[in-house]
């Protein structure tokens, strides 16, 4: 569909938001706001989807909602100064060492399932 790279959007969205004045770091909580409201967005799409008895999980719309959702996440990191492609790589780290399960499709880590037992 496109051939640009996320580093490069995330520019392009960097940019967007400068230009809207959007990046000032009193304003991280709103921005926390409005990250949230798009990801209730993305989940009423989910829903929507399955209410319908629709198997689309890649819709357009959902695409869109999910797209949102990186818009202001990108925009919260900036406002805070964190990289998010560095905060993804330390995550990535942590979790591929991670030994667990999956039950009822939500991985468990191994030192939960043993509190578990």
């Amino acid at each position: 569909m496109n051939d640009k790279t996320f580093e490069e959007l995330k520019i392009k969205v960097e940019e967007w938001a400068k230009d809207k004045d959007l990046l000032h770091s009193e304003n991280a909580d709103k921005q926390f706001m409005k990250f949230i409201e798009e990801v209730f967005e993305f989940k009423s799409e989910m829903d929507l989807i399955h209410i319908l008895g629709g198997n689309e999980l890649n819709s357009h719309d959902m695409m869109l909602e999910m797209g949102d959702i990186f818009v202001t996440l990108i925009i919260l990191c900036e406002q805070l100064e964190i990289d998010p492609v560095v905060c993804l790589e330390m995550a990535y780290k942590k979790i591929s060492q991670r030994r667990g399960r999956t039950i009822d499709g939500v991985f468990y880590k191994q030192e939960d399932l043993e509190g578990m037992e």
